[in-house]
């Protein structure tokens, strides 16, 4: 009898762990990821390339190195996804599946936003970061403004992490006492989802660094002839460098398919994150999950890697007729870069009810070490 076609759709920390951990647990199965882009690029070394610790190749591998391990790799455009057939379509050809796994993330739409595009740097590609770090090497002094676009954003500390990496890059290069740094966010704290010891715990670590935090900002557009932020029932915030976390959202592919329910994402089962549609998955950044203080899952490289590993316990077990697994319960963990050799940690349950339970560790060089050790890691275990 043939085996079961296990089709993974996107090779961000997702797909290539739930490629990985289903060739591990279904040896005689056929795993095959699917990705547009020809290298995994590992998210969680993104600050780096800012401060010039990485080139953006340096956080890359090629996917076709799943081939080595039996994972099947193929390089396409996932054009259409069609669950009642159990069919997608990659480059305009056919493929059918039995068990699909849906990883394709978030997409960055930075032309929402009017003017962003034109007016400010991408702090989320790693050609933005590229481009930021060129500006930041070069800047005389002035004001600096992170402007959280719209929400949900990945990673949540991000902006954060690189406000204090830009506060030592311009304290390095002799020019932070003639300049302002300012993160211009709607979010009410940092890390809103994470409860308010973890907001502030963050304020805690920004503040002592004259970096200023304006919340509840909603930004309407940008005019980048005036370098200015422009808000809703607020003064413009002028610039001299705007570097932004543009607006998010679902895949086209996965919205074409229906998949997305209110808010844009897809609706999945907290515990297995199955869908509505028999034998079809969907993972990390495009999934939605309500907690029980009403509000969602935040979206990150750790859930995502949690969800890959669940869900090929999930389908391992009802291939091999065995008893469902443990359902995720909703844990996680992140490293806060501070950018002078050291990292904050901060750990806890998102589903716990009420309220999630997180706890914090002071920023430490140790901590930075162990997220230095971890990239590594990455890539010496999936890649």
């Amino acid at each position: 009898m043939p085996g079961k076609t296990i089709m993974v759709l996107g090779g961000g920390i997702g797909g290539v762990v739930a490629a990985n951990k289903l060739h591990h647990l279904l040896k005689n199965e056929r795993v095959t990821l699917i990705d547009r882009k020809p290298a995994h690029s590992f998210t969680g070394s993104y600050v780096w390339i800012l401060n010039g610790k990485r080139t953006a190749s340096q956080v890359e591998k090629s996917l076709s190195a799943l081939q080595k391990k039996g994972i099947g790799f193929t390089r396409g455009e996932v054009t259409a996804i069609n669950p009642k057939a159990g069919k997608v379509d990659v480059d305009g050809k056919e493929m059918g599946y039995d068990y699909l796994v849906v990883s394709l993330g978030a997409d960055l739409d930075p032309g929402a936003v009017p003017g962003l595009s034109r007016g400010g740097v991408n702090l989320f590609t790693t050609d933005g970061l590229t481009e930021a770090h060129r500006k930041l090497r070069e800047f005389s002094g002035g004001r600096v403004v992170i402007a959280v676009t719209r929400m949900p954003y990945k990673c949540p500390a991000a902006p954060y992490e690189m406000a204090m990496i830009i506060d030592k890059m311009l304290r390095k290069s002799g020019v932070r006492e003639r300049s302002e740094i300012e993160i211009v966010t709607w979010e009410p704290q940092p890390m809103p989802v994470a409860g308010p010891m973890m907001g502030r715990a963050v304020l805690s670590m920004i503040e002592p660094m004259g970096i200023k935090f304006r919340s509840g900002s909603t930004i309407t557009a940008i005019d980048p002839e005036e370098k200015s932020v422009l808000l809703e029932n607020d003064e413009p915030v002028p610039f001299d460098l705007l570097l932004y976390v543009p607006p998010h959202k679902c895949a086209q592919v996965v919205r074409e398919a229906g998949l997305t329910g209110e808010g844009g994402w897809v609706p999945v089962e907290p515990g297995t994150l199955a869908t509505s549609h028999e034998n079809l998955y969907v993972i990390g950044d495009a999934a939605a999950i309500k907690l029980p203080n009403a509000k969602m899952l935040p979206k990150a490289g750790v859930f995502a890697h949690k969800h890959a590993e669940t869900v090929a316990h999930e389908i391992a077990a009802a291939i091999k007729g065995k008893p469902a697994p443990k359902p995720y319960g909703g844990e996680g963990s992140c490293f806060l870069e501070v950018g002078d050799g050291t990292a904050g940690y901060a750990r806890g349950n998102f589903y716990a009810d009420p309220e999630p339970v997180v706890k914090a560790k002071k920023p430490g060089r140790l901590l930075h070490l162990e997220k230095v050790a971890f990239e590594k890691y990455w890539f010496w275990k999936y890649l």
